[in-house]
Formats: C-alpha cells, sequence, structure tokens
C-alpha cells in the first residue's frame, strides 16, 4: 500500500498556482515560486496519505509546471532508494507513481529484458509499469497481473494516464477543481488543493454501498475497477473498460465432477496464495476463526513447512505469525476462542488483542477518517484495529480471507439472485 497523489492542470483553467503561460515568461525567481508553491501543495497532499507510505516521499513536476505527481513509499519489494518514487523512463520522458504490487514481475522483467532490452534500474516491481508502457503503450495494463493503482505522464503525447486494476481492489479516486483535474489514493489528499468537501446525497441515497463510480461527496469520482482515465492535451478525459469479468454460462452444462471442480478451487487458491507470499518484508495473516480465513492460514502453514516457502522475507523454518482482535463474550461477536484453537493446531504463533465497548468506541473517529465512505455496520472499526497489532510486531503485509463469502454466496443477501439464476445443473432437483 502506497499513498498516490497527481495534479493535471487543464487548458484554459485558472488555477492560482499552475498557469497556461509558457515558463520563459517571467523572471526566473518567479517560476522558483511557482514551483516552490506546487511542491508545498503536493507534499501536504502526500502528509494526508502518509500512513499509506511511510517509507519515502517523492514529488516531480513536470518542465512546463502542468503535471505534478507525489508518491508515499510503502517499500515491500526492492527496498533499496532505487525503487523510490516517481518513476522516470530511461529518455525523461514517460513518469509515473505506482501503488500496488504487481505479480509474476520475475519474469515479466525478464521477457522485457529479452525482448526490447529495458534498463532496469531497481528491484522493483512497480518498475515493470515504465517498461511495460515502452513495450505495448496503452495497452500495457492487459499485461500487467496485480493489484493496483497507477498514474502516467507521457510527455511526448502530452497524455495522462489513470488505471485501476481489475476488482478495484485499490483505491484510486479523482475530481476537478479550480481548473485542474486531481487524482488521488484517498480523497482526503484533496484537501490541500483547494478541494472543500460537500455531502452528495443523492449519492448516499441512491448507491447503498457506493457501487458505482460515485463517492461520499460531491464531484469526487472513483476510477472504476477494469478502467484506464485518459486526459489528453486538450483536456478531454475518457474513461475506457479493458477488462471485464467473464462468467461462465449455467445453462450450459459443466461435465466436470465434484472432486475436479473441488481441485480446481484449490489449485487456483493455492497459486493466489503463493504468489502473494513473495515480498522483501515480513508476511502475516489475519485469523478470526471463521472458515475463509483458517484456510488461508492453513494453506500458508503447510506451503512454509511442507513446501519451503518463505513468509516474505523471513526464513522457512520461522513459524507463521497470526493475529487476531477479541471481543468481549457478551457481545455476541467474539470468535477468538475458535482462532486460538485453530492456531494451536496448525502450530502458528498467535498474536491477541483484546477490545472491550471503551477500546472500540475510542476507533471510532480514526477509523472513519481512513475508511472515507459509509459502512452498514461496524466491522471496519474492528478491522482498524486488527491491523494496528501486525504494525506495532514490524509486519507490513498481511493476508486475509476477505472476499470469499462474495465468491461462495456466504452472505444471506446474495442467496436471492442465485435462486433467480436459470442453471442447468438443477434440472434433476
Amino acid at each position: 500500500m502506497c499513498g498516490i497523489s497527481a495534479i493535471v492542470a487543464l487548458p484554459g483553467g485558472h488555477s492560482s498556482t499552475t498557469c497556461d503561460h509558457d515558463i520563459s515568461e517571467g523572471s526566473s525567481s518567479e517560476a522558483k515560486a511557482r514551483r516552490a508553491q506546487l511542491t508545498e501543495e503536493m507534499e501536504a497532499s502526500l502528509k494526508n496519505i502518509q500512513h499509506r507510505g511511510p517509507d519515502y516521499s517523492g514529488v516531480w513536476i513536470s518542465s512546463d509546471e502542468s503535471i505534478v505527481f507525489g508518491h508515499a513509499r510503502l517499500a515491500i519489494m526492492g527496498l533499496s532508494p532505487s525503487g523510490n518514487q516517481p518513476l522516470h523512463s530511461p529518455d525523461g520522458t514517460v513518469h509515473a507513481v505506482v501503488n500496488g504490487e504487481l505479480y509474476d514481475y520475475e519474469e515479466i522483467k525478464a521477457k522485457l529484458v529479452q525482448e526490447i532490452a529495458y534498463p532496469f534500474s531497481s528491484h522493483t516491481d512497480s518498475e515493470l509499469v515504465l517498461a511495460l508502457y515502452q513495450a505495448y503503450g496503452l495497452d500495457f495494463v492487459q499485461h500487467l497481473r496485480g493489484e493496483f493503482a497507477i498514474c502516467i505522464y507521457d510527455e511526448r503525447k502530452r497524455l495522462f494516464i489513470a488505471v485501476r486494476d481489475r476488482y478495484g481492489i485499490k483505491p484510486l479516486f479523482w475530481t476537478i477543481q479550480n481548473g485542474r483535474l486531481l487524482v488521488a489514493a484517498e480523497i482526503k489528499a484533496f484537501l490541500p488543493l483547494a478541494w472543500t468537501p460537500e455531502w452528495d446525497v443523492k449519492s448516499i441515497i441512491e448507491a447503498g454501498w457506493n457501487f458505482d463510480d460515485r463517492t461520499l461527496f460531491k464531484d469526487v469520482k472513483k476510477v472504476r475497477p477494469g478502467c484506464v482515465m485518459t486526459c489528453d492535451a486538450e483536456g478531454a478525459i475518457e474513461q475506457r473498460q479493458y477488462w471485464d469479468i467473464e462468467y461462465p454460462d449455467k445453462m450450459v452444462l459443466d461435465t466436470r465432477t465434484e472432486a475436479e471442480i473441488v481441485q480446481g478451487v484449490r489449485d487456483r487458491l493455492e497459486e493466489a496464495v503463493r504468489i502473494r507470499l513473495r515480498a522483501d518484508v515480513p508476511i502475516g495473516v489475519y485469523l478470526s476463526g471463521g472458515i475463509d480465513s483458517s484456510v488461508i492460514s492453513g494453506l500458508v502453514t503447510d506451503m512454509v513447512r511442507k513446501q519451503g516457502e518463505a513468509m516474505g522475507n523471513l526464513p522457512s523454518t520461522d513459524r507463521v505469525s497470526c493475529f487476531c482482535v477479541a471481543f468481549e463474550k457478551t457481545s455476541g461477536f467474539d470468535e477468538s476462542d475458535v482462532a486460538e484453537r485453530t492456531a494451536e493446531w496448525l502450530g502458528v504463533k498467535f498474536h491477541k488483542q483484546i477490545m472491550d465497548e471503551e477500546a472500540f468506541a475510542s476507533r471510532f473517529e480514526l477509523a472513519t477518517w481512513h475508511c472515507e465512505h459509509h459502512n452498514p455496520d461496524l466491522n471496519y472499526i474492528g478491522k482498524f484495529a486488527l491491523s494496528e497489532i501486525p504494525q506495532s510486531l514490524g509486519f507490513k503485509v498481511v493476508l486475509t480471507g476477505e472476499g470469499s463469502d462474495e465468491i461462495f454466496t456466504g452472505y444471506h443477501i446474495y442467496l436471492p439472485d442465485v435462486l433467480r439464476e436459470p442453471d442447468l445443473t438443477w434440472q434433476d432437483t
């Protein structure tokens, strides 16, 4: 998780800090003052999202002062300063800020070195973005696998590009304020950039849990999952979908046996876990006591013990570390006993933090500040408290079982949709 922020001056815009005139106009002291003001703005923007990347902050301003990129780094792969951002192409014409993790980066990197002789200068996976863009242009995103939010500026084409991963795991928001397009990983990054928050009541009422591109705030939108947003030299902003999920036709009979289907799920889940164990920092696991997190914990433990996989930069001989939040027994929400028994059975390290009502309430304001959207319940506060445990122990990365209920209809709200959908496999029931 890193923090990214971008400012794009739109043609004809009347920004107090970004101007339309040629930079040769005016004295050098005026130019320095403008750049200093832009730097100050971006640094303030990054400060609001510094929690996303405490390891390093960097700012880049284009020569014509029309583009400003900022990046707050959380170093996961390639920990040396050569992985600091913003990133720049070897010829200095393409610039990028990247948030996220790109899988299979070693294989893709080797392919690009062979095909286009790209001179990689770091061991960070983020540098793949520049190399892939050089090789494939806007189609670079088709070659990415992972969870990511990316901003690119191509000086030759005067083209700004914002990209979000296929499922929208990494956040990316945008708004137009004061003649400028603003893009950032969190909405609070807009506060120092002349943005004043205003509730979007219509969105709050209509969008439910905000499944569309709207947010809680007027004129602030999400870059949609699986989409590329561009802004050209004329200021034309377009958003196009580069990927959409393909579901199998349930009216076509699946001839696989139950065992084959189960094995298919297991193979994909194991691969998903394995590729996420690659890191140059320690990795842990959230263990709540439910089926989802218990499965992930079990798979990770098996990979570490029997297959020699390492949890990031931890030795494979080290035991897996799991983290859990415990609530008061009378709350009806505590599953820590189940989680602890699971941890004992797996033989993993178990770190538990007990949350009473006062501790829970004390985190409400800060958790809501970080969340930036409304929730149907208070689970997000528990997850916020849970994240404090690995952070206090020096873990930057954790694996979770999030998403399993959505995939396997674990929530009752999905059952009506499943029951209404025609399914050929039900013909004998």
